[in-house]
């Protein structure tokens, strides 16, 4: 009953987290976008014959890059705190699947007179619930079912 419930909030955060991906992804287009057209604006605002004039050259487009100087500090604020969601999610999502793996071991019933066969059948279950939480992930966060396949490796 506590595993179901972990695995479904599990379920729930990896949705949560892809769903953060996604906007992460769209705020880094918006910043990359934001910076193109600054440049675009600085430059032409760069004239070979400012020194000769007594006006200011192009005051709209300097109006418009301070504008958008201060989108792309908000813009990068969001991008931070998106970045430190993730991280949440991140150690939360480890936090689970330690959850998941201990209690689904502790939870198999052990039997005290074959107790080497006890420990192979719980390493056998662990290393089957791994997989399996492995086999739920894969679709929805490839790089991270990656990382618990090279961890399950690396303990065999």
């Amino acid at each position: 009953m506590v595993n179901d419930f972990l695995k479904k909030y599990q379920e729930e955060l990896i949705s949560e987290k892809i769903q953060l991906k996604e906007d992460m992804d769209l705020l880094e287009t918006k910043i990359k976008e934001e910076k193109k057209f600054l440049n675009v604006l600085e430059e032409s605002n760069e004239s070979y014959f400012v020194e000769f004039t007594p006006r200011d050259i192009n005051a709209k487009n300097n109006e418009k890059a301070a504008e958008i100087r201060q989108i792309l500090s908000e813009l990068e604020s969001q991008m931070s705190n998106k970045t430190k969601q993730m991280k949440f999610y991140d150690s939360r999502l480890v936090e689970l699947n330690a959850l998941i793996n201990n209690t689904a071991v502790i939870n198999r019933p052990s039997d005290t007179n074959n107790n080497q066969t006890t420990i192979n059948n719980s390493i056998d279950d662990s290393f089957k619930n791994q997989l399996v939480s492995i086999k739920d992930i894969i679709v929805l966060d490839p790089y991270r079912a990656k990382i618990e396949l090279e961890k399950l490796i690396s303990t065999l």
